[in-house]
């Protein structure tokens, strides 16, 4: 349990970070992944998921907010009902939480063991929005939930491991999947989905846009740094275009909509985050592949 020792990450088959740990906390194997929470030297406490640091305090929240209000505040209307996919932290819950017009937060996630362990070890994440009256947690396989589910959503956040192959989240980046999700929405709702890394997986991140471009009439995509992923880190939207909101309406909307304190996201943060460097636009004209169930797209292991 303690001592010096270094998690090697591999980012892709050639090339691979080390994370020097100071201390592991907890570690859990559930029938669905190898959990570990630890303290990083450089990053504080962080969350590891099979090999692969998913989280830590010193950027969690860099992620957790511009997947969460850059969709939500480019709804026309105030979010009321709320779809969560993955999330096992807590963190992108507690983010739709902050939303005073919202009555219902749905999360939905496959390992119940991993949500016990992030009520037990991972407050600072989730800051008790488990306990909250607006929640209701599912612990089911997301595309089971998605085919059964009769409620409409006003937005819907993909909060999932990357599409690994053989992976839970696997086929959750698909057109067919979309669609699914197209026709659960209300309404001018949206969807938004983590999109991986434009430094490591730029062709999988440039496809998760052309799939979602496939799928809804409106499309947009975001990146920002993560040190603790040391690269960039991607985002798509679908059915809305955030991409259009000014830097004045972002902090008005903020304002509006939100109870609560943002570290990291507000109107600058927002114009930058939508600003894609050339060579990634370049990227977004010459790959045209769209990921479905035939030929789904992977980051390799």
């Amino acid at each position: 349990m303690f001592g010096w020792h270094w998690l090697l990450e591999w980012q892709t088959p050639y090339e691979f970070h080390g994370h020097l740990i100071e201390k592991v906390f907890a570690e859990e194997k559930t029938p669905y992944q190898h959990v570990t929470l630890v303290e990083f030297t450089r990053f504080g406490k962080g969350l590891i998921i099979d090999g692969k640091v998913q989280s830590t305090l010193y950027d969690e929240h860099i992620y957790h907010e511009l997947l969460v209000h850059p969709l939500l505040l480019s709804l026309p209307k105030p979010p009321k009902n709320v779809l969560i996919l993955g999330g096992g932290e807590g963190a992108t819950l507690r983010e739709v939480l902050k939303y005073k017009s919202v009555e219902k937060a749905v999360m939905v996630d496959i390992d119940e063991k991993v949500i016990e362990f992030a009520k037990k070890y991972l407050y600072e994440w989730h800051q008790g929005a488990f306990e909250d009256k607006r929640t209701n947690l599912v612990i089911t396989n997301g595309l089971k939930f998605i085919n059964e589910t009769n409620d409409k959503y006003d937005a819907i956040i993909l909060d999932l491991t990357d599409p690994i192959k053989d992976s839970t989240s696997y086929m959750l980046y698909t057109k067919e999947f979309y669609e699914k999700l197209r026709g659960i929405l209300n309404q001018g709702g949206g969807i938004v989905t983590q999109a991986t890394s434009p430094s490591f997986s730029l062709e999988v991140y440039v496809t998760i846009y052309n799939t979602i471009k496939e799928v809804f009439k409106e499309a947009s995509a975001s990146y920002t740094y993560m040190a603790s992923f040391d690269g960039l880190w991607g985002f798509v939207y679908g059915g809305v275009r955030p991409d259009l909101l000014s830097e004045d309406e972002v902090n008005s909307r903020i304002r509006e909509r939100i109870s609560g304190q943002l570290r990291f996201y507000d109107g600058y943060s927002h114009k930058i985050s939508f600003s894609l460097p050339k060579n990634v636009k370049s990227e977004f004209q010459k790959i045209t592949k769209v990921s479905t169930e035939k030929d789904p797209i992977y980051v390799p292991a």
